[in-house]
C-alpha cells in the first residue's frame, strides 16, 4: 500500500525547487512513496542564494503571518486536500512546515480529526494562529500598532531566544514601506504565534523534526517539537544550517521510514 505525502515548500522558493531540495532523500525511499508538491499562494523575493541556481517565480504561503493571511494559507491547503486527497502525511520546509503545524494545531483545537497521519517538519519556525484566542501577541515585534487589544491577559513578549533576522518575519508596515505588500498596514493586523509555554494544545500524530545546528531558526524548531506529543515526536539535528544537506540524506530517509511505520501501525 502506497504512502502519499503532501509537500509544502519554504518562503522564497516554489514547488519545483522543493522537489530538487528533497530529491537527495526521496530517491532513497520506497517506490510506493508519492510526494505531491503544492505551490504557495503569493509571489515574493527569492530566498538567499536561490536566484543564482533556480529561476522564479518564487513563492510563499504568506509574506507576513497576520491572522488573516494564515487563514488564507489554511484554506488553500485544506481545499487542495479536499480536491486531491487524502494524504497520509505532510512534509514542510521552513514556512511550509509552520503552515502544516498550524493546520494540525487548529484541527486539534477544533476537535477535528487531523488531516494527516504523520508530519515531517524540516527547519520549521514557530507556527502562527489565525485565531486571536491562541498564541503570543507579536505585533510589537512586527512593528504593527498595538492599540487594539487582542484579548484580556494575552501574552505579548516574544521569548528572547526566538528573536532572529527581522527581514525574514516582516510586518505589514515594513512590507508596505518596501513596496512589497498589497495590504495597507492597519491596527487590525494581528500576529498570534503559537508557543508551548502559553498554548497547551499539542499535535497528536507521529512527527519528525529535522533541525540544523547552525540554523538561525534552530531554537524555533526545537520549540515546534515541543508543540507536538512528546511520545510521538522524533528529532534529528544535522551539522548544517537552514537547509536540506545531501550528506544526511540516508539519515533523513531512515527517519521518514520510521515515522511512516509508526503512523501506519496506529
Amino acid at each position: 500500500m502506497g504512502v502519499r505525502i503532501l509537500c509544502l515548500h519554504g518562503m522564497g522558493v516554489n514547488a519545483d525547487i522543493f522537489k530538487v531540495q528533497t530529491a537527495c532523500f526521496r530517491k532513497l525511499l520506497p517506490l510506493d512513496y508519492e510526494f505531491v508538491f503544492l505551490q504557495g499562494l503569493a509571489e515574493c523575493e527569492p530566498a538567499p542564494g536561490v536566484a543564482a541556481f533556480f529561476p522564479g517565480p518564487y513563492r510563499c504561503w504568506y509574506d507576513t503571518p497576520t491572522s488573516t493571511k494564515v487563514k488564507k494559507a489554511h484554506v488553500a491547503v485544506l481545499d487542495y486536500i479536499k480536491a486531491f486527497g487524502p494524504f497520509d502525511g505532510v512534509m514542510g520546509f521552513s514556512q511550509g512546515a509552520a503552515v502544516a503545524a498550524s493546520i494540525l494545531l487548529h484541527h486539534q483545537l477544533d476537535g477535528l480529526s487531523p488531516p494527516f497521519r504523520l508530519g515531517i517538519f524540516i527547519c520549521s519556525p514557530l507556527p502562527f494562529s489565525h485565531s486571536l484566542n491562541h498564541g503570543i501577541d507579536t505585533r510589537a515585534y512586527f512593528g504593527s500598532p498595538t492599540d487594539v487589544a487582542v484579548r484580556r491577559d494575552c501574552p505579548n513578549e516574544v521569548p528572547a531566544h526566538l528573536i532572529t533576522d527581522e527581514k525574514y518575519l516582516r510586518g505589514e508596515e515594513r512590507l508596505a514601506a518596501a513596496g512589497l505588500s498589497t495590504t495597507a498596514p492597519t491596527q487590525a493586523s494581528f500576529y498570534q504565534m503559537f508557543h508551548p509555554t502559553v498554548d497547551h494544545v499539542r499535535v497528536t500524530i507521529p512527527t519528525v523534526h529535522i533541525t540544523g545546528a547552525r540554523d538561525r531558526w534552530r531554537r524555533h524548531s526545537l520549540d515546534v517539537a515541543m508543540l507536538c506529543s512528546a511520545e510521538l515526536a522524533v528529532s534529528f539535528e544535522h551539522t548544517g544550517g537552514h537547509e536540506i544537506p545531501p550528506d544526511f540524506a540516508e539519515d533523513m530517509c531512515d527517519l521518514i521510514e520510521g515515522v511512516v511505520s509508526v503512523a501506519m501501525a496506529v
